[in-house]
């Protein structure tokens, strides 16, 4: 099985290596710099579950071939075009796993790559891309899971499933995957629309006056804009979330808000403005939504 990791940054850098330290046959997909770099260094991880660095295999988009059986995406969700737009070979039946925010990708993975077998795919980890090129991965949690979308069944992918069981992170199937990937994208979207609004952590604005009932009022918005898609959400999960929003000493971040530190793009309008296009459609109220997608237009021209 040759599998083909689009990114060899905090995620793709981080499974990928674990993949190919068990010997699954791995092959970066990077930019040149990125590709200049690992030539250079390796790949290089720092993680409380065991350091690790290799030689790895690498390639840029313009000499990518069809031969991989598995196309794991890491890339953030706005470089998802240059992928879609360019003549990206992928050979029929492949395995196609996007680790991507939100779930407008999906349809147009679908619709690109009609033939492929698709799969929507959560990464759970807290990691950074360091600026010497090494990857960080900070605390115990370190999973994939992964489940079938409508073309494709657990057969397809549970050759990979088993690979990866020996690989130094958990792995999760799930028969449930669209509420899977609608759960992360109303928790992302609340703790990425907080954080960066208010430059601070959950915990920070959960110890404010009005804090918590902001939280909360985003959280539900987000969730009423998944109900009005006819999405069954698990209210356990959900209390579950909310209960993690609430909590005065949380030092929860969120990756966008350290990407504006570092005056980096940020995905907003794949994780912010998205929703609400769903909203204004299905005619859900989401004033909060709005008001972190302004935050984020406004930065977004003060880096472009």
């Amino acid at each position: 099985m040759k599998l083909l990791v689009l990114g060899a940054g905090a995620v793709g850098g981080y499974f990928g290596g674990r993949m190919a330290e068990v010997g699954m046959d791995v092959t970066f997909l990077v930019r040149d710099k990125r590709k200049q770099k690992l030539e250079k260094t390796g790949l290089i991880i720092k993680s409380p579950k065991g350091d690790f660095s290799m030689k790895p295999n690498l390639v840029t988009l313009d000499k990518v071939d069809s031969i991989f059986d598995v196309i794991v995406l890491t890339n953030k969700a706005y470089d998802l075009d240059t992928i879609l737009q360019s003549n990206f070979p992928v050979k029929d039946g492949s395995i196609i796993i996007p680790l991507l925010n939100g779930y407008t990708h999906i349809e147009k993975l679908m619709s690109k790559f009609p033939n492929a077998r698709l799969f929507g795919g959560i990464a759970h980890i807290f990691s950074t891309l360091s600026q010497e090129g090494e990857i960080h991965h900070f605390n115990d949690i370190h999973s994939l899971t992964f489940g079938h979308l409508n073309n494709a069944d657990e057969t397809d992918g549970r050759k990979f499933f088993d690979a990866c069981s020996s690989a130094n992170f958990s792995i999760k199937y799930s028969d449930n995957i669209t509420v899977d990937l609608w759960h992360k994208w109303i928790l992302i979207a609340t703790v990425a629309g907080a954080t960066t609004l208010f430059n601070a952590t959950v915990g920070e604005i959960a110890s404010t006056e009005h804090g918590r009932s902001f939280i909360k009022g985003l959280h539900e918005e987000c969730v009423n804009i998944a109900k009005s898609e006819k999405i069954q959400v698990n209210a356990e999960d959900l209390a579950q979330q909310r209960q993690f929003l609430s909590d005065k000493k949380s030092t929860w971040n969120s990756s966008m808000r350290r990407d504006m530190l570092n005056n980096s793009k940020i995905e907003s309008a794949h994780i912010f403005l998205e929703l609400i296009k769903i909203s204004d459609k299905n005619n859900v109220l989401c004033p909060s939504l709005k008001t972190v997608m302004i935050n984020g237009e406004i930065y977004m021209r003060t880096i472009l």
